[in-house]
């Protein structure tokens, strides 16, 4: 069973982590999708995550590759553990932010999505769902598509 999915919807990267932990496999893709970006400025990231997250050795990759560059990240959670993760990747990336999943607006805003933006990553969202093979519990409702 997959624990994570990851996909680039223009330059926002779109995760989506169950309760568990990502596999190697699973991050190595992950990994390899950011080090092909060209310009890691412009780069947003925000994963829904009902309680997995990376590993120690996994939040250093991305560490390694941002090298002291913060990257604007939101998670959106219920879970309170995965806000001392957050806190942890804070330290390293200060423009890291953790919302419930009632605020989402507020994420996307935080982020600074344009309309056509959210429209797309709310798309990714739904395929990554297929992908995973279920409906996290932190995911957004199933939005109606024009």
């Amino acid at each position: 069973m997959k624990t994570m999915v990851s996909a680039m919807v223009g330059n926002v990267f779109v995760l989506l982590h169950s309760e568990g932990p990502p596999s190697d496999e699973e991050w190595s893709k992950y990994i390899n999708q950011l080090k092909t970006m060209k310009d890691l400025s412009k780069v947003r990231s925000i994963a829904f995550t009902d309680g997995g997250a990376p590993n120690s050795r996994q939040r250093k990759d991305v560490n390694d590759i941002l090298k002291g560059r913060p990257g604007l990240a939101a998670v959106v959670s219920y879970n309170s553990l995965v806000r001392g993760v957050v806190t942890a990747l804070n330290w390293f990336n200060p423009a890291v932010k953790t919302f419930s999943p009632d605020k989402l607006a507020e994420a996307y805003e935080y982020m600074k999505l344009t309309r056509d933006e959210i429209f797309n990553v709310n798309k990714a969202i739904e395929e990554l769902h297929v992908e995973l093979g279920f409906r996290l519990k932190c995911s957004p409702p199933k939005p109606q598509f024009r």
